[in-house]
Formats: C-alpha cells, structure tokens, sequence
C-alpha cells in the first residue's frame, strides 16, 4: 500500500454522493484535492465542509476540460490522481428516449472519461507515476432494462479501462475501475432529469449501499501498486457469471418476458425518489 499524502487528486462529480464521500477521504489522508462539478453553490458548499479546492466544471463541455486539467497543472504542476466519477443515469424503456438523452449519457458518461484520461495521462507517463480512477458500475457486467442505455455506457468504460490498462503496463501508470451495484445516492431521483438539494430528505436517495465504501474503494484503488478492479461490495462481481452459458440464456428469457413490467417499475421508482420531501 502507498499514501496518497501530498499526491494532487482531481475529483470530478465532487457536490455530492460518490464523489463528494471520495473528496473528503482523500483529503484526510492528506492529498491535494480538486474537486469539480457542474452546479458551482452545491460545490462549494462541499468544499467549505470537506476543505477541498474546487474547479466548476461540466465535464461534457470540451473547453471546460481543458481549462480544468489546464488549471490544476498551472497552480500544481502536476494531476497524480484523477477519479473519473461523475455520470448520470436514465431509466425507462430505449423505444422512450429521445437523441438528446442518448446523448447527454454518453457524452458525460463515456466520452468526458476518455478525454480527461487522454488530457492528463501524457504528464504521468512522463513521470512514470499516476493512477486513474474509473467509477464504472456493477450493470457494466449485466445490461438490464430499464438501464439498458446506461448499462452501454459502463460496458464501454470497462473495454476502455482494460485496453488502456494494456497500452501502459510497465509504464508506471495504473487503470483501476470500482463496479458499485445500487448505491444510497440521488441517482434514481436525477436520472429523470432532476437534481435535488443536498441533504434535502432521504427519502430522495436511492436504496443501497453507502456512497462511503464506494469512495473507500477508490482511495484503496489508487493506494495500490497495481491496477485493479473492484466491485462495491463484493459480491456484485459475481453477476460477470450470469454472461456465461447457459445462464445467460435464461437471463434472457427471464428479463425478456418482463422487460416492460421492468421498466415501469423502475421509472415509477425513479420519479417517486425525485418527488419525495
């Protein structure tokens, strides 16, 4: 295990939930962290409580990538971390979704990832140090209405990080993705296309895990000497076994004959968690 005492950390999706629990860790273990998101009051009323220093950005925007990996280099000279979190997610059937949201999910969920990969990995090859972080998710390893555009976007992630992982081996540079299955965030409530206060109620957030083991993976992930996966909490990672036949013939047929039951399901959640007080 390595300290992350003094390395720069770049957090992206830093106002809240994974993001936010990722932060606050990594500063008391005493990094440098920059944390950045896109609603500019939310985070730094973050930052006042976790004492990070903050960057707006929005990570679909290519010049505010730029400026964001261009700032941190001015006053640091250097990103030795950069956790890769912020996404977004949608629930309901493909058929229901317009460009826009296919859109919106791949260019915060995909394409900001790769970019900002791309930006700051040239100064850690430099160096010969570096890790990157890529918060993927559980639905990576099984893609299942009503996520299943969502669920794309995280396969692409992981082809990405395990290509990327061959290209820089022996290099010094570490590829690490943490998979979380469902997490106690506002996930559901924003993946209808709203964004709750902070704090304003739990009842906004959604079931599962808390957002603190996935950050706990994350600082685990860029303490080691070596790239890893892992998955929040373990046992997600076993769903990768549910591709095998001839399990995922009767995923099929079993998530096919209810897919629509599913999707509605989902989508009454997502609109309830965003509705709640």
């Amino acid at each position: 295990m390595r300290s992350v005492r003094g390395r720069v950390v770049v957090v992206t999706g830093a106002s809240s939930g994974i993001g936010r629990e990722t932060a606050e860790r990594f500063v008391r273990a005493g990094a440098t962290v920059i944390g950045c998101a896109r609603d500019e009051d939310r985070l730094r009323a973050a930052a006042d409580e976790v004492g990070m220093s903050v960057r707006r950005c929005d990570v679909t925007v290519a010049q505010d990538r730029d400026d964001l990996v261009a700032s941190v280099l001015a006053e640091h000279g250097r990103i030795d971390v950069l956790v890769n979190n912020a996404g977004i997610g949608w629930t309901g059937l493909v058929e229901d979704m317009s460009f826009e949201d296919v859109e919106a999910l791949y260019a915060t969920n995909v394409v900001a990832v790769v970019d900002l990969t791309r930006r700051v990995l040239p100064g850690m090859l430099a160096r010969g140090d570096g890790d990157v972080v890529v918060v993927s998710s559980g639905a990576a390893f099984i893609s299942l209405p009503p996520l299943t555009v969502y669920c794309s976007t995280k396969y692409a992630l992981d082809g990405f990080v395990e290509g990327l992982r061959r290209e820089v081996l022996g290099r010094g540079v570490r590829i690490h993705s943490v998979n979380p299955g469902p997490v106690r965030t506002e996930w559901l409530a924003r993946s209808q296309g709203h964004a709750p206060a902070e704090g304003a109620s739990s009842q906004r957030l959604s079931p599962g895990v808390p957002a603190a083991w996935v950050a706990a993976a994350i600082e685990r992930s860029a303490s080691r000497g070596w790239s890893r996966t892992a998955s929040v909490p373990r046992v997600v990672g076993l769903t990768r076994l549910l591709a095998l036949q001839p399990l995922r013939t009767i995923v099929d047929l079993g998530v096919g004959a209810t897919a629509g039951r599913l999707a509605a399901g989902g989508k009454r959640l997502a609109q309830a968690k965003a509705a709640a007080a």
